[in-house]
């Protein structure tokens, strides 16, 4: 079913930082961009002939405002990699769309793991990685929409279909971080472990 993955992804991050991440600003504010993501998710507006979710619209303003933040040399190589993003993601519905028989595993979580692979050359900051993702996939889906609109080839941008992937690589980026933590996390409780034995 379209949207499943996105649905239980956003469900359970809501959850994970609503009982159990420390009570500030960025805890509510990632819970209410959540549920926002959840409640937009099954209305669209129609732009310019162009069919577009609002969960959509929502990511791309959010994304966009902290793209604006950054400045000089760092927007630059932030513009390079987003559009890198941009052409994957483009390039792999096409081909998805032409040629579907050489895709061996269920699209969505190919398109994940060839996202991952390209962050990865990228940032090695997880927010980073995340902003890029974001921007990235939303570009990648416009220019796909509107490549398929010169065919007259109808396309709901920001679809369930295009949320699952996001959810997925996003989820993917978070097992991602948390492995990466994993070794301190365990050498500390070692550590800590030794010093309670030696006392």
């Amino acid at each position: 079913m379209e949207g499943g993955y996105f649905y239980w992804i956003s469900w359970f991050l809501w959850i994970v930082y609503t009982f159990f991440a420390p009570k500030n600003r960025v805890r509510l504010s990632i819970c209410l961009y959540v549920l926002l993501l959840i409640t937009l998710s099954i209305h669209e507006v129609t732009i310019f002939s162009f069919h577009i979710s609002l969960t959509y619209i929502l990511m791309l303003i959010v994304s966009y405002f902290f793209v604006m933040k950054q400045k000089g040399a760092i927007f630059v190589y932030f513009a390079f990699a987003s559009a890198s993003l941009t052409m994957l993601y483009a390039a792999f519905h096409f081909l998805l769309l032409f040629d579907p028989i050489w895709v061996f595993i269920e699209a969505r979580w190919l398109l994940a793991f060839a996202l991952l692979f390209a962050l990865s050359a990228f940032y090695r900051s997880f927010y980073d990685r995340l902003l890029v993702l974001t921007v990235g996939c939303c570009q990648g889906d416009f220019l796909y929409a509107f490549v398929l609109k010169q065919f007259s080839f109808p396309h709901l941008i920001g679809s369930l279909s295009f949320l699952d992937g996001w959810a997925l690589a996003t989820a993917c980026l978070f097992l991602w971080k948390w492995l990466e933590q994993l070794p301190m996390y365990i050498d500390g409780r070692f550590q800590k472990r030794v010093k309670e034995v030696k006392t």
